[in-house]
């Protein structure tokens, strides 16, 4: 199967990952580049106890926060890549412990992204939170020359340096709550959160051979964990920018519930 995919006015390349699920990368739309790279780096279980439980060491490290991979060594089947009306999506599904997840890519030809992550199995009960993050490199026409907006006090808001963006409710008049525009070309990605999501967005300034490391605590980065722990003061005003959109699933009777954010292109 080829890993390029040219259908619905878009061209990609996918991926197989060793840790980040199914990487989507050069990613064009009508003939123009919007994105350089996305994944799907984590996706982390907090087991949630009430206050008036006793919690023993031991128990605490067997509840969690955890983590696997989601790559080669947890795909079961293959990745595909099928045609639906209106658009071309690109799926893998993968099975870590008692979990399930089904990943999906979906591309539609009026310009919409949707990176989606179905979560079910026989782990899923009510005392967890899924946290699915996905790592989102846009190239709109060049990789600098970029600005991040993120909607409150009912108006667009530039940013100027590195930062934590949570959804507080506050969207404009089309759902969405964090937008990248590009100053030249004036392309825009719009991003609005999936329906129970509870997400937040983290702007980070670029920097080359900065990825994420293979696991969430990983790389001396003490307490916090990533993408926390790249966040500094730096300036992302006309900088490339790396985004993070990171999904908080409560359970309810949803299950299983699909997470990922909505992106749609304007160009």
């Amino acid at each position: 199967m080829s890993n390029c995919v040219e259908q619905h006015n878009w061209k990609f390349y996918w991926r197989l990952t060793e840790s980040a699920g199914v990487a989507i990368y050069l990613a064009e739309y009508k003939g123009r580049r919007v994105l350089w790279e996305a994944t799907l780096p984590y996706v982390t279980v907090d087991h949630q106890r009430s206050s008036e439980e006793v919690i023993d060491e031991e128990g605490a490290r067997d509840h969690g926060p955890w983590w696997a991979p989601l790559g080669t060594r947890t795909l079961v089947g293959g990745v595909r890549v099928q045609t639906f009306h209106g658009g071309v999506e690109v799926s893998a599904s993968f099975a870590v412990g008692p979990y399930n997840y089904q990943q999906l890519w979906r591309f539609h030809d009026d310009g919409r992204i949707c990176p989606w992550l179905t979560i079910f199995g026989s782990g899923v009960h009510d005392q967890h939170t899924y946290h699915p993050h996905w790592r989102l490199d846009f190239d709109l026409e060049r990789r600098e020359h970029d600005a991040f907006e993120h909607f409150e006090d009912g108006r667009w808001q530039r940013v100027a340096e590195e930062g934590w963006f949570p959804y507080t409710g506050e969207a404009d008049e089309h759902g969405n709550v964090w937008r990248q525009v590009d100053f030249g070309s004036t392309t825009t990605v719009n991003i609005r959160p999936h329906v129970w999501d509870d997400a937040e967005m983290f702007a980070i300034r670029h920097h080359d051979g900065e990825w994420a490391p293979f696991a969430p605590r990983a790389g001396g980065a003490g307490s916090q964990p990533y993408p926390a722990a790249y966040v500094g003061s730096e300036p992302i005003d006309g900088e490339d920018v790396i985004l993070w959109y990171v999904a908080h699933v409560h359970f309810d009777q949803s299950f299983p519930y699909t997470a990922g954010p909505w992106i749609k292109v304007e160009a």
